[in-house]
């Protein structure tokens, strides 16, 4: 085989099989908060793998850890296979859990949620692991 044929068929295979990058200003937020002391936390996600800590007791962002780009990407693509762009929940109680999806100006869909038993089980599997994944 020619060079000029290895190179089209590297081409090809390589575009099909190449990762997609996540865009550099999408984000994923978890958080939970309220209750009597009306104390909220929140860990952001970067496409960079970075994952930030908030609380409202502080103005500080505080970088806790990195993620591989194998990890962050796995967690991007199970949030994205959510769909929250179509989920309309909205539900605010005295204790509340959130997700969050964003890229900067161009889209932000959460979902907000009290009791558990009234959010979607895949939406409480995929927070619940962002949560493990944040906390190992």
């Amino acid at each position: 085989m020619d060079s000029m044929k290895k190179l089209i068929l590297f081409s090809f295979i390589f575009g099909v099989f190449a990762c997609k990058s996540i865009p550099k200003e999408q984000e994923i937020i978890v958080g939970s908060g309220g209750g009597f002391a009306n104390l909220w936390q929140s860990y952001t996600l970067k496409s960079s793998g970075e994952i930030l800590y908030r609380t409202n007791k502080s103005d500080s962002v505080k970088l806790i850890q990195k993620l591989t780009k194998a990890q962050t990407k796995k967690i991007f693509k199970a949030v994205q296979g959510l769909h929250l762009d179509s989920l309309s929940q909205n539900e605010a109680g005295n204790m509340n859990h959130y997700l969050v999806f964003s890229e900067g100006k161009k889209f932000s869909y959460k979902t907000q949620w009290t009791n558990p038993k009234s959010v979607n089980d895949s939406i409480k599997m995929v927070y619940q692991s962002i949560l493990e994944k944040i906390k190992k």
